[in-house]
């Protein structure tokens, strides 16, 4: 079982069973001290099972529970934010079907540590006792009205798009809201629980998107992850581009909509962001790695806007607390009807390249003390990351749950983005002997 501030995720009756699964909603409805909890899954064969367990453990200290069977990760964060209560969402986001978990939200935020030690039972957690608890219908949520609303029924009137929703819950969603926008769509993977490619669109070729993309003309492709909070774009020629494009083509857009000049994404997140919000006066700050830190330091900030290049998430405070693929999508989108295909050229494109290696945490520490005396200026906002000047950058991080140690890099071309990254491995791998 991996448990961090992102969830509890494992394999179900492997590393996690469903009485620990009760154990952990109990303690959560003690924490958050709430009487209403907001319950809802992805498309994984194992969820209903998951969220009878989640119910049933949350009703034994008395928590009416509001059941919104399939729905995505940013329509509960919405739900939970807009009701003011806590709630749980039964995913295991962009793993393979086989794994599923627990994701704990509070106002529409993620939980913090303290209180997601109290789920563990770390911290004993204390809370009100209720009478007898009962299960309800969730009803229909308010995520679909509320994108509809800020960006404007037939607004994107027009525009083709080819939708791959990986069996995902996106399909609870994606087509009747772009549909609502005037959007032109052809669906792909629209069947809940068929899953006929990899879960995470990141890792995927996406070559039936691609393919659709060029013989229906369409102007993009989206791909979705399980639980909906993941995109990946297809541009007009039928080539995938990376999360951290997508990134910063959404954010662009976001930044001239709002007019914030303020943007957080994570230290491993592409310098093309920098490079957009230059253009446009923006700050660009940069949190550790996680979705929970790029939106703790957004709050210290006070910005609006950020995101994770990486997991192909960007996040809109005033919204959403959490990574919302639609409104990424509907960002572009709009892009898209008001300048055509030349918005693909307007961001910069740079490689990036990652490996991972298994090393003892402590051989990790001393090579990184050493590394960090080689060069100036050294970053150690999470791990270290070297900034070489006309070349790119280089991030060496380890992992917080394994013995593992990432490096990515990123340069002007895919070839030096290898090189950077086989240079700082072998370094790594001598320092530590």
């Amino acid at each position: 079982m991996i448990a961090s501030l992102s969830g509890i995720r494992g394999i179900l009756n492997q590393d996690i069973v469903l009485p620990d699964v009760a154990r952990f909603a109990t303690n959560f409805a003690k924490a958050a001290g709430a009487s209403e909890f907001l319950l809802a899954r992805d498309t994984r064969k194992t969820g209903p099972a998951m969220c009878k367990a989640v119910a049933a453990g949350v009703m034994s200290v008395g928590g009416t529970v509001l059941d919104y069977g399939i729905i995505s990760t940013p329509a509960l964060f919405r739900e939970s934010r807009v009701r003011n209560a806590p709630a749980v969402m039964v995913t295991a986001s962009h793993n393979e079907p086989e794994f599923n978990g627990l994701k704990f939200i509070a106002g529409g935020s993620g939980i913090g540590k303290e209180t997601f030690d109290r789920v563990l039972g770390k911290g004993g957690a204390l809370g009100r006792q209720f009478t007898l608890g009962r299960l309800r219908e969730g009803g229909r949520p308010c995520y679909v009205d509320d994108l509809a609303e800020r960006y404007g029924e037939g607004s994107c009137e027009g525009v083709k798009v080819a939708v791959d929703l990986g069996g995902g819950a996106a399909i609870s969603h994606a087509v009747p809201l772009l549909r609502r926008l005037g959007c032109q769509v052809s669906s792909l993977n629209d069947s809940y629980s068929v899953f006929t490619r990899t879960v995470d669109p990141v890792a995927d070729d996406l070559a039936l998107l691609r393919r659709t993309v060029k013989e229906k003309g369409c102007a993009i492709g989206l791909a979705f992850d399980c639980d909906g909070d993941r995109l990946v774009i297809v541009d007009s020629a039928g080539r995938k581009k990376s999360g951290d494009y997508m990134l910063t083509l959404a954010l662009r857009r976001l930044v001239l909509e709002t007019g914030e000049r303020k943007v957080v994404v994570s230290v491993d997140t592409t310098q093309a962001v920098d490079d957009v919000a230059r253009e446009s006066g923006c700050s660009v700050f940069r949190s550790k790695v996680g979705e929970a830190n790029v939106v703790q330091m957004m709050k210290e900030k006070g910005a609006r806007l950020g995101g994770e290049g990486s997991s192909g998430g960007v996040i809109d405070g005033d919204f959403n607390n959490c990574r919302d693929s639609l409104l990424a999508a509907l960002a572009i989108i709009k892009a898209l009807r008001k300048e055509g295909d030349a918005l693909y050229a307007r961001v910069p494109a740079y490689h990036q390249n990652r490996i991972a290696l298994r090393m003892p945490k402590r051989k990790v520490k001393k090579a990184l003390r050493v590394m960090a005396r080689m060069y100036e200026h050294p970053e150690l906002t999470d791990g270290l990351k070297v900034v070489i000047p006309r070349r790119g950058w280089v991030l060496v991080r380890p992992s917080g749950t394994e013995d593992v140690v990432r490096v990515s890099a990123e340069a002007t071309s895919a070839a030096k983005a290898e090189n950077l990254t086989k240079s700082f491995a072998g370094m790594l791998k001598r320092l530590s002997k």
